[in-house]
Order: structure tokens, then C-alpha cells, then sequence
């Protein structure tokens, strides 16, 4: 902990899986931030968290009733909730952390932006693959030339089923505000606009067919100082797909892997046999979603920008927005398969 502050007070809005498997742990191992709230509609979960834990922080079914008492909110509730949380929140000059997505539309999350510039105040979007080792790294080494020019990259991610909230948000389009694009692509889209900017092109598809989608891929086009090049994107609820983020340079081939604690892996492309592995070597690098909260805890008490503050969360909604805008239905032989067989 830094000598010269106390820790961050901190009220916990959200008492779901993710605050119990990641936020409150993180939050209770930094000595950066005190947890003095956790609140819920079903108090029934912030106090079971509470005995879980062995802390007795202030709980309650509502966030008006913490907000005195604390100097900021970490907000982890169902995605359609974001919005009004974190602008009551930042309305009374708090310093907020939205788990991701920062809203369901880019006309909401530009509002909490501007909110927290006239207050004068904190927000930061909870893209927590950004304080992975092997991506700050990445990025250092693409931004000094080192890498040479990209000329394309490849993301896949796929799981039959996955993360199931408490709540159930994810299963209605209203609440979630889109389907496996928002909740497991929008990490990477974070990432891809973190290292290579603004696509000038794109094209994707999915199976909405009205309601969340399932599956869907992208195609992305770049022309840009790092390169011209293109990317693809796969992701799915349904079929298990090798996790594989392989971004292609004029160098190499770089395999960032989706742990926290695995090192970049370069494969020199003129000697495909040789794999660098490659790490700053520190001991000490830590949990990524307490690298988290002490980048935000830091900027809260001292100003600055966090790592990935408001601006680049509302970014991505954008260009979520703009890929349903543009969506066409991806092919499903399968079901053709079926309607023949009918």
C-alpha cells in the first residue's frame, strides 16, 4: 500500500459470480482498497459473501445507501443495470469501475464519459485481459518495431455452454444487450482496438435470428501505420473451439495465450521450429483483475487515466453497435439438413 493514502473505500455493487470468484478476492488480497459495502437486491447473496469472507462490511439491497460512506463503486450487475449505477454514482463525484460492457448502447456509455469529465472524476471500464502480462508486452514490442509490420491476426474462442449468471441476464437480449459477441467477444474487441486501432472495414454474421446469438465471426480490414492486413474473429456458445489469439507479422507469429500467467509465445516465421518464450521476467506481476482495481484505486486518489478508462469502454460498445448494425445471418446447414428432413 502506498504510505502517503489510505486505502479506497470501496462499495461492491453486485454480488454474482464474478465479484465472488474474481472482484472480492482480488479486492480483499490489495492492500489498496478497503471493501466497506456490498450491495444486492437478494441480500441474501451479499451477506453469504460476507461470512464467506470474514468481513463485515455495510450491506444493503440498494446503492443509495452506501454511496456516503464510500469513496468509490466497482459495479458487476447484469449488463441492462450498468448505466443507471454508474450515473448515480458518478452524479455524487464517485469514482466507478463498470464491468464490461460500460453500458448496452454507445449514445449511454458517451453520457457516463461526459458525466465523469464535468465531475471531474474517475471512470474506468472492467477489460481485465488488458493487465495480462503477455499483452503489455505484446504491445510494447509491436509499438517499438520490433515485430515489423502486421499482416493479419486470427481469434477464436468457443465453449459448449459457459458462464452462467446468478441472475440469468445473459438469456434476454434486453438485459444482456447482444449474445457471445458482448459476453465473451467484447474482451478481445477492447484488445484488437487497444493494438490496432479503428477497422476501416468489416463484415459479420451471426444467428441471432432475433434474439442473442450463439455463434458468430467477423472479418476485420486495417490499413493503418502498422500495416494493411485483415483479421477474423470466431466465437461460440455452442462448439468448443481452441482458444487461439495468433496475430501474423512480417517477423514472426505471436501466440497470445488467454492465461494470465502464460508468457508470449513468438515463432520466428523464417524458422517456424524455434519458439521464443518471452516474459518480463518479474515474480511479482499478480492477478490481473488486482492489477485491476489498484490502476483504478491509483487514479481515483491521485487523478490520471486508468489503464481502460470510460472512453475506450464506450469505443468498444460502439463498435458492437455498429457490427449488429451491419449483421447478415450466418449459414446453418444444419438446419437446412433438419427442414429437408421434416
Amino acid at each position: 500500500m502506498r504510505d502517503d493514502h489510505r486505502p479506497l473505500k470501496l462499495a461492491v455493487v453486485g454480488c454474482g459470480m464474478i465479484t465472488e470468484s474474481a472482484h472480492l478476492p482480488a479486492a480483499l488480497a490489495s492492500a489498496d482498497v478497503e471493501v466497506v459495502a456490498l450491495v444486492d437486491p437478494v441480500v441474501s447473496r451479499a451477506h453469504r459473501l460476507a461470512t464467506k469472507y470474514g468481513i463485515r462490511p455495510q450491506i444493503s439491497p440498494c446503492i443509495d445507501d452506501v454511496l456516503a460512506g464510500a469513496d468509490a463503486a466497482l459495479i458487476a450487475t447484469p449488463n441492462h443495470t450498468h448505466f443507471p449505477l454508474a450515473k448515480q454514482a458518478l452524479s455524487e463525484r464517485k469514482a466507478v469501475l463498470v464491468e464490461k460492457p460500460l453500458a448496452n448502447s454507445y449514445a449511454e456509455a458517451v453520457e457516463l464519459c461526459e458525466l465523469a469529465e464535468r465531475n471531474e472524476t474517475v471512470l474506468a471500464t472492467g477489460f481485465v485481459s488488458r493487465y495480462r502480462e503477455n499483452l503489455v508486452l505484446f504491445k510494447e514490442l509491436l509499438d517499438s518495431g520490433f515485430l515489423g509490420q502486421v499482416c493479419g491476426f486470427n481469434y477464436q474462442f468457443g465453449t459448449a455452454g459457459g458462464w452462467a449468471p446468478a441472475s440469468g441476464y445473459n438469456l434476454q437480449r434486453k438485459q444482456s444487450g447482444g449474445g457471445v459477441l458482448v459476453v465473451s467477444g467484447t474482451h478481445f474487441l477492447d484488445r484488437m482496438l487497444y493494438l490496432f486501432g479503428w477497422p476501416n472495414q468489416f463484415a459479420y454474421e451471426d444467428d441471432s435470428r432475433g434474439g442473442i446469438e450463439a455463434n458468430c465471426r467477423a472479418t476485420v480490414f486495417f490499413s493503418n501505420s502498422l500495416g494493411e492486413f485483415t483479421g477474423t474473429i470466431a466465437l461460440s456458445k455452442t462448439t468448443t473451439l481452441t482458444k487461439r489469439q495468433a496475430i501474423t507479422t512480417e517477423q514472426y507469429e505471436c501466440h497470445l495465450p488467454e492465461d494470465n500467467d502464460m508468457p508470449l509465445e513468438l515463432h520466428r516465421r523464417d524458422l517456424p521450429h524455434i519458439v521464443q518464450k518471452l516474459s518480463y521476467g518479474r515474480q511479482d506481476w499478480g492477478d490481473t483483475f488486482r492489477l485491476q482495481l489498484e490502476d483504478f484505486a491509483y487514479a481515483a486518489q491521485h487523478g490520471g487515466r486508468t489503464k481502460v478508462d470510460g472512453r475506450a469502454g464506450a469505443l468498444c460498445v460502439k463498435l458492437v453497435e455498429e457490427f449488429y448494425a451491419q449483421r447478415v445471418s450466418m449459414p446453418e446447414p444444419w438446419s437446412l439438413a433438419m427442414s429437408r428432413v421434416d
